[in-house]
């Protein structure tokens, strides 16, 4: 690796970051610190690294509510000045079925919610969207450093 200027230049690496927390919006503090130091990493300026923490935020939001009964799995992956963001929302193991529950929530709130997270996301990174993954829901982002204006 050449240091240059006090900058490091690490375009050709790639990184793979995996962690999983407990559904508490509490914990979402650990995924937001990740994607802060992935972005870091990726020579991200700090509006960039804010961008991607908020857009991490949102990922979390779009599975609706946290709660006990789910685990939150994040992949971080850094090609060069690209981050990739994966989500999934698992069932938690050894932990009592919550579904009565989670179908009393108000699903137009949270519907509406991931509404507001659909266009913040749009501001925040290049891509995202949703797919199905092993019959589990992946929400996902792509962010790519900007290029320095001198």
């Amino acid at each position: 690796m050449k240091v240059i200027e006090g900058t490091e230049h690490r375009t050709s690496e790639c990184e793979i970051i995996d962690i999983s927390i407990p559904g508490s919006v509490d914990l979402v503090v650990l995924a937001r610190f990740t994607a802060a130091t992935i972005g870091a990493r990726a020579g991200f300026d700090l509006d960039e690294i804010d961008d991607l923490r908020l857009a991490v935020d949102e990922l979390s939001i779009s599975f609706g509510p946290l709660d006990a009964s789910v685990c939150l799995r994040f992949e971080f992956v850094r090609e060069g000045s690209n981050v990739t963001v994966r989500c999934t929302s698992e069932p938690m193991t050894g932990v009592a079925d919550t579904a009565d529950i989670r179908r009393d929530l108000d699903v137009i709130g949270w519907e509406q919610a991931r509404e507001l997270s659909e266009q913040l996301l749009r501001e925040l990174v290049d891509a995202h969207g949703r797919e199905v993954t092993n019959d589990r829901t992946v929400a996902w982002l792509r962010k790519q450093r900007r290029a320095s204006t001198g």
